[in-house]
């Protein structure tokens, strides 16, 4: 390879060489000048000599011609000049150069001898066009030059050319190997890919969400089976061509969700409702993806879809309970502190009648008074059903006898505009309850199935045996795995919308005119229904009416037929000692008035530990202890085992405004002659003190 150095060297040469061969030219060409002029002198001297002055003429014509002379001219010894030529007219070529001083004129002078005596001179002006032959030297150089660089690049192109064709080999050899080898990554690629694509397309179609794929305008692209499942599509081709748009339960609800993924590239836990092909609403909570294309314009979305419709309804059914339960304890202990009051309210008022005469002024006042506190009363223990705090004395029932007792009073209670409508159903079985709360449930179910029928109507009461599973899928809510007897009860009224169902079970919430209802019958209904570990399910619309199923255990063992009750005169005592434990005064005072209006002696306290005091330094017998179940210092069953201790055989009374889980507890091994509800009347208490002293 011919490298730059070698190009310069070689100029290098070319300029020595085309100077020393311009010098040598240049020498020549002078001596052969100065030769020429020498001879040119003899040949005119053998002219003069002769006297052939025309043949000098003649003579220097020629030789100014042929040796490029400007002019000629012969001078004898004195300097006068004898004959002078002049040479031939510059050419275009000798016109442009001379100016440029590159064809210089030189004078050439040679004596005239003849017999070795100078008889004159001859003198030339010589034109030296030696630039001619330096410009042709000069292009023939630059000729070669140019061709030796031609031929140097050449040769260089022709190295680098094998050199490029050697390294393109090299690489190509490299490339090769290096394509082999990416062939054999991409198989290995295209395996996996194959095998991931496998693996997703599992994923996709076995994934228990809805999976889906689809374009911005809501056309589907792509789902999965648990996405035809969610939403009732019989196949993929019925989904394909059913818009996304169209399972929103509100169109507007769709904006918002790509309105969100347009602006947070995905959403996470985006719950709303949808519907499904039947029309049904469900819940669902979606996860989705938005996948842009290099013009940042929104593609397509990338969607997973959760069914959570069962969970919200648990949910608005613990909500429901979290709420019920709250409102109990709060009814239950408002109920408590109001007992309190109508119990002294209700005794000081029988204790005025059992004073009075029935004709006397005032008698009708003080009934009057004791009707409304009894009213409250029933209030009171409405608000206990409903907390679930009511004392109750379960017994096992059959209920379509039970029922059955109880349709002549239904009907008289409905009126002659409502047929109700009795269909029992067979070997129904029976339930063990408290028959008082058969009562409360049928009255209140039918006093509310009667206001909401306009006119005439028909109430249906119907029973029968349903039985759940464990893993029985029913529309019903709260449903629990077991055997029930179910207890129906249907009307054709008015119906009601959801907001009335949604608080349908609320104390105090009632549709109703002002002064037609306290809005707690159907909190009794169901503080009963929970209170016996049973359920409730209601199914109304507006103008169709509504169906109440209640679901109560069924029990299998034998069933007892409540026993009904006559009314008893007033019982009293025989001067038995009763000691009565009651932190509020004016429930302990009205106590003391009853029991020694019956012909007790009565002993008072205000607290566990002075009754305690009081029985240890007493040196008479103590036959029965009335107590409160909840004071400040002790409670009442604590109580009784000190006494006992005590007294062995004194008999106990126990009484409380409610029974909560404290009371239940203590109440655990008492029976139930030993238990009195607050509040009670003056009968209550003579026939309860009765029964406890004499044994019965």
């Amino acid at each position: 390879m011919i490298r730059k150095n070698d190009t310069a060297v070689a100029a290098i040469l070319l300029v020595v060489l085309f100077g020393t061969l311009v010098f040598i030219h240049e020498v020549r060409v002078r001596e052969k000048a100065h030769q020429g002029i020498a001879v040119h002198a003899g040949i005119v001297a053998n002219a003069l000599w002769n006297h052939n002055k025309e043949g000098v003429s003649q003579y220097l014509m020629l030789a100014a011609k042929l040796e490029n002379y400007a002019s000629v001219m012969v001078m004898d010894t004195r300097g006068n000049v004898f004959q002078k030529v002049s040479g031939t007219s510059a050419g275009i070529l000798d016109r442009f150069f001379s100016p440029l001083k590159l064809v210089p004129r030189q004078t050439l002078v040679s004596p005239v001898r003849y017999d070795d005596k100078i008889i004159g001179t001859l003198q030339a002006v010589w034109v030296c066009d030696t630039i001619y032959f330096d410009a042709m030297l000069l292009v023939i150089l630059v000729m070669v030059f140019v061709i030796f660089l031609l031929y140097t690049r050449v040769v260089n192109e022709k190295k680098m050319l094998e050199n490029r064709v050697t390294h393109r080999t090299g690489e190509l050899s490299e490339l090769n190997k290096h394509l082999q080898k990416e062939i054999e990554e991409h198989k290995a690629a295209k395996q996996a890919l194959e095998k991931s694509e496998e693996r997703y397309r599992a994923y996709f179609e076995e994934n228990i969400a809805g999976a889906y794929i689809s374009t911005p305008l809501g056309r589907l692209i792509d789902c999965n089976r648990k996405y035809l499942d969610i939403f009732g599509f019989e196949n993929k081709y019925q989904a394909l061509n059913s818009p996304i748009t169209d399972i929103y339960s509100r169109r507007e609800e769709r904006r918002q969700f790509l309105d969100t993924l347009v602006e947070k590239r995905k959403v996470s836990a985006y719950e709303t409702k949808f519907r499904k092909t039947d029309g049904s609403l469900i819940h669902l909570i979606e996860n989705a993806a938005a996948v842009f294309d290099e013009n940042g314009r929104l593609d397509h979305i990338r969607g997973f879809l959760l069914d959570v419709t069962e969970k919200h309804h648990l949910e608005l059914q613990l909500l429901q309970t979290q709420k019920m339960e709250s409102i109990g304890r709060l009814a239950g202990g408002i109920a408590h502190d109001f007992n309190n009051m109508l119990n002294v309210i209700l005794g000081h008022a029988d204790l005025a009648l059992d004073k009075l005469d029935s004709a006397a002024p005032l008698y009708n006042h003080v009934q009057q008074i004791r009707n409304a506190a009894t009213h409250s009363a029933d209030i009171t223990r409405q608000l206990l059903a409903f907390a679930r705090k009511q004392t109750i004395s379960p017994r096992v029932l059959d209920l379509n006898q039970t029922v059955e007792g109880m349709l002549t009073m239904l009907r008289r209670l409905l009126g002659e505009d409502i047929d109700l409508v009795w269909e029992p159903g067979d070997n129904t079985g029976a339930v063990q309850m408290d028959p008082s709360q058969i009562h409360q449930i049928m009255a209140n179910l039918c006093v509310n199935a009667r206001d909401a029928i306009k006119d005439v109507g028909h109430i249906t009461i119907k029973t029968e045996t349903k039985v759940f599973y464990e893993q029985e899928d029913s529309d019903l809510s709260g449903v629990i795995p077991g055997e029930f007897v179910r207890l129906r009860v249907t009307d054709d009224g008015c119906g009601m919308d959801q907001h009335t169902l949604d608080n349908l079970f609320d104390p105090f919430f009632t549709t109703k005119e002002v002064g037609k209802g306290t809005g707690l019958g159907l909190s009794t209904v169901y503080g009963i229904v929970k209170q016996n570990q049973g359920f409730i399910h209601v199914d109304s619309r507006p103008e169709k009416g509504a169906t109440f199923d209640i679901f109560l255990p069924r029990y299998k063992d034998v069933v007892v037929t409540p026993k009904k009750e006559s009314p008893e005169n007033i019982p009293a005592g025989n001067g038995e000692t009763i000691l009565v434990v009651e932190d509020e005064t004016a429930i302990l005072e009205l106590l003391e008035t009853m029991l020694e209006q019956l012909k007790y002696t009565v002993l008072t306290e205000t607290s566990p530990k002075a009754a305690l005091d009081l029985a240890k330094t007493r040196h008479g017998k103590i036959h029965l202890l009335i107590t409160d179940m909840v004071m400040p210092e002790m409670n009442g069953r604590d109580l009784a085992r000190q006494m006992t201790a005590l007294f062995p055989k004194i008999r106990l009374l126990f009484m409380s405004g409610y029974t909560d889980n404290i009371i239940a507890g203590q109440a655990g091994e008492i029976q139930q002659t030993s238990f009195i509800q607050k509040p009670f009347s003056m009968q209550d208490i003579a026939g309860k003190v009765h029964d406890i002293l004499s044994g019965s």
